[in-house]
C-alpha cells in the first residue's frame, strides 16, 4: 500500500483539504460507505508517520475492519472507492476555485438546458471577471476562446440568417495558439541547450513568426513576450528584441503567472550573460536589475525557495557593478530561502566573494578554506578566488601549488562543459605566466598583455590585465 496512488494523494493533502474531505465523505451524495470514511481517517492520521509501518496492509485492515478476518480484495475495493471520492473532491475544488473554468462550465450547462436568461447572465459575468483579471497570458486567451465558443453555440440555433461570432471565436483561438506556440518554442530551445542531442521539429513556427508581424499581434502581451524572448535567443546580435523583452518584463510582468514570468526572467538574464562575458558594463547593470526585481517580487523563487545558482548569480551580478550593500542585504534577507542542507555553505561562499571584492582578503580566505561542496563549478570558482588572493598577497608558493592542484582537478572533470574547461585552462596558463613575467621589461609586459587580450575563451581576463597595470 505504501506505493499506491491513494497513499501518495493522501500524503499531499493539507489541513484545510483534510477538513473539507471529512465533510465530503460524510455526505451521502459523495460517499455511502463507512469503511471508506474509516480508511480515510486512518490514513490522514498517519500521513506524516513512517510510511512502511503505517501502510502495512494488515495494520490498516485492523483499523478499518476491527475484529474481521483479513480480506485483501475487500481492502483493495475500499481503497478504490476512497481514491475515487478524493479525486472527485479535488476536481470539484479546482473547478470551483478556478473561476474561468467555473464560468465557462456554468455557461455551457445553462446553454445546454436552454435557460436563456441564466445563460446570458453567466456569460456576461464570465467575460467581466476575465477582463478584470491582471493576467493576459495563455490562460486568459484560452478561456476567452471558451467563452466565445459558448456564445457561438448559443447563437447558432437561434440565428440561422444573422451573423454569429465566428470571427471573434477564430481570433480568440488564433491568439491562444500563437502564444502557446511561441512559449513552447522558447522551452524547446532552453531544453535543447541542456540536452544537445535532442532535435525538435519547428512545425508551424516560421509561419507563426511571420503571421504575428503581418497581423500586428505584438500588442497582445502573451504573444509579444514569447515572441521577443524567442527572437532574442535566436538572434542575439539584434539587440532590439532584448530591449523589448526587458521593457515588457519591467512594465507588464503581472500579466503572467509565476512559472511564465520566471521563464521570461531567466530568458532575459541568459541573454545578458554572453554580453557581460564580452565586457559589457551596460548588460551587467541590466542583469542586476533583472535579478533584483525578480527576487524582490519572488518571481525567481520556486516553491518559496531560491536555488543556489540563482542565489550566487544574484550576488555576482551585484558585485560586478559595485552594489556591495545590496549583495550583503540580499544574503541576510534571502539566506533562509535556500535549502537548509546547503544554506551554510552557500552563504559562506557568497560572503567570501563580497569580502574579496571589498579587499578584505583575510576574511575571504578564512571562509574559502572551509568551503567544500559537491558542486563542481562552485568549487572551481572558490579555487579561482583563492588563486587571486594568493597572488595579490604575494603568497607565491601557495599560488603555484594551487595552480597545479587546479590543473589536475580540471583534467579529471570530464563532465565540465568543454568551452568552460578551456576558458579555465587558459586562465591557469596566463596565471602561470604572471609568475615568470618581468614587470620591469616593457617588451615582455606588452607581449603578455597582447597574449591575454587575444586568448579566447579566457576566464578572469579583466583581473589578469589589472595585475599587469598594477605592477
Amino acid at each position: 500500500m505504501q506505493k499506491s496512488v491513494l497513499w501518495e494523494v493522501v500524503r499531499s493533502l493539507n489541513k484545510k483539504e483534510v477538513r473539507e474531505l471529512n465533510k465530503w465523505l460524510q455526505s451521502p451524495i459523495h460517499n455511502q460507505r463507512e469503511d471508506v470514511l474509516r480508511l480515510f481517517e486512518y490514513l490522514h492520521k498517519h500521513q506524516h508517520s513512517d510510511a512502511e509501518t503505517a501502510t502495512e496492509k494488515k495494520r490498516v485492515w485492523k483499523a478499518v475492519f476491527p475484529g474481521e478476518t483479513y480480506d485483501d480484495a475487500r481492502l483493495r475495493q475500499t481503497m478504490f472507492f476512497l481514491l475515487k471520492a478524493i479525486e472527485d473532491y479535488l476536481v470539484f475544488k479546482n473547478s470551483v476555485e478556478d473561476k474561468a473554468v467555473y464560468w465557462s462550465t456554468l455557461a455551457k450547462i445553462y446553454r445546454s438546458r436552454k435557460l436563456d436568461k441564466a445563460y446570458r447572465q453567466v456569460h456576461r459575468q464570465g467575460l467581466e471577471w476575465l477582463q478584470e483579471q491582471p493576467l493576459r497570458n495563455g490562460y486568459y486567451l484560452l478561456h476567452r476562446y471558451f467563452l466565445e465558443l459558448e456564445e457561438y453555440n448559443y447563437r447558432l440555433p437561434i440565428s440561422q440568417n444573422t451573423p454569429v461570432n465566428l470571427q471573434e471565436s477564430a481570433d480568440a483561438l488564433e491568439r491562444w495558439f500563437l502564444a502557446e506556440k511561441l512559449r513552447i518554442a522558447c522551452a524547446m530551445i532552453a531544453h535543447r541547450n541542456v540536452f544537445q542531442k535532442i532535435n525538435y521539429e519547428p512545425g508551424l513556427l516560421p509561419e507563426s513568426l511571420d503571421y504575428v508581424l503581418r497581423k500586428d499581434l505584438l500588442k497582445e502581451p502573451a504573444i509579444a513576450a514569447f515572441y521577443y524572448a524567442y527572437m532574442a535567443i535566436t538572434q542575439p546580435n539584434d539587440e532590439q528584441y532584448f530591449d523589448q523583452l526587458e521593457n515588457l518584463i519591467h512594465s507588464r510582468i503581472e500579466c503572467f503567472d509565476h512559472p511564465e514570468a520566471r521563464v521570461l526572467y531567466i530568458a532575459a538574464i541568459n541573454y545578458c550573460v554572453p554580453k557581460i562575458n564580452q565586457g559589457s558594463a551596460d548588460y551587467a547593470r541590466r542583469a542586476f536589475l533583472l535579478y533584483r526585481s525578480g527576487l524582490e517580487t519572488e518571481t525567481l523563487l520556486e516553491n518559496g525557495l531560491v536555488s543556489r545558482y540563482t542565489f550566487g548569480n544574484a550576488v555576482g551580478a551585484a558585485l560586478r557593478i559595485g552594489e556591495y550593500g545590496w549583495a550583503e542585504q540580499f544574503i541576510e534577507q534571502f539566506q533562509h530561502q535556500l535549502e537548509e542542507r546547503e544554506r551554510k555553505s552557500i552563504v559562506n561562499f557568497n560572503r567570501s566573494r563580497i569580502y574579496y571584492e571589498k579587499g578584505d582578503y583575510d576574511n575571504a580566505q578564512r571562509l574559502l578554506m572551509r568551503f567544500e561542496y559537491d558542486d563542481m563549478l562552485l568549487n572551481i570558482i572558490a579555487k579561482t578566488m583563492l588563486l587571486k588572493i594568493y597572488y595579490e598577497q604575494t603568497e607565491f608558493e601557495a599560488f603555484e601549488s594551487l595552480l597545479e592542484s587546479m590543473r589536475i582537478y580540471l583534467q579529471r572533470k570530464e563532465a565540465l562543459d568543454p568551452a568552460r574547461k578551456t576558458a579555465y585552462k587558459n586562465m591557469l596558463r596566463m596565471m602561470r605566466k604572471l609568475l615568470s613575467w618581468n614587470p620591469y621589461s616593457k617588451p615582455q609586459t606588452e607581449r603578455l598583455r597582447q597574449l591575454i587580450e587575444s586568448t579566447h575563451p579566457l576566464m578572469e581576463k579583466d583581473w589578469l590585465l589589472k595585475q599587469i597595470d598594477k605592477r
